[in-house]
């Protein structure tokens, strides 16, 4: 600052040390990555209880519900990546969310190893990688869908269907 210049209250000088956020930051914490946070705690706090009798004693619904459970998580952790790596490319994005939900599947197995009423399966680990690629495959179609249905009120806008 010059002599006789005033700091007004707005100003920021740029050597200080404080960091802060920009206002989007937040909400983009909000939007994205608190939701993938909340879903993982929830699957394991459930995770910690014994399995509920209410659970239909079908072949392999276990698995369905793994498969289900971890297509969202899957989709979730896509979503989040996204956000915070727009440049990287579809592939770099899936593989990143199906590891990450495959991992944490893996690390939910051994966390129910080690509560009594429950037992760990590496089938159930299988299922949540399968099940995290499903939901990757399915949030790639989703965005698919928006920019079509983007891109054809763009040309709409455009005037080249009217």
């Amino acid at each position: 600052m010059a002599v006789g210049e005033e700091k007004l209250a707005g100003d920021h000088d740029s050597r200080s040390s404080v960091f802060h956020l920009p206002p989007s930051a937040f909400r983009l914490f909000l939007s994205h990555w608190l939701p993938l946070i909340a879903y993982g705690a929830f699957i394991a706090i459930q995770s910690h209880f014994p399995t509920p009798d209410s659970v239909p004693r079908l072949p392999f619904f276990d698995k369905l519900l793994h498969t289900g459970g971890y297509g969202l998580l899957g989709l979730l952790f896509c979503r989040a990546y996204r956000s915070g790596w727009p440049e990287a490319s579809a592939r770099s994005l899936a593989r990143a969310a199906v590891f990450s939900a495959a991992l944490f599947g893996l690390s939910d197995e051994i966390h129910q190893s080690l509560v009594p009423s429950r037992t760990a399966d590496a089938w159930d680990v299988l299922a949540d990688a399968i099940g995290a690629a499903l939901g990757v495959g399915f949030y790639f179609v989703l965005l698919a869908l928006s920019d079509l249905r983007l891109g054809s009120k763009r040309i709409d806008k455009e005037g080249a269907f009217g």
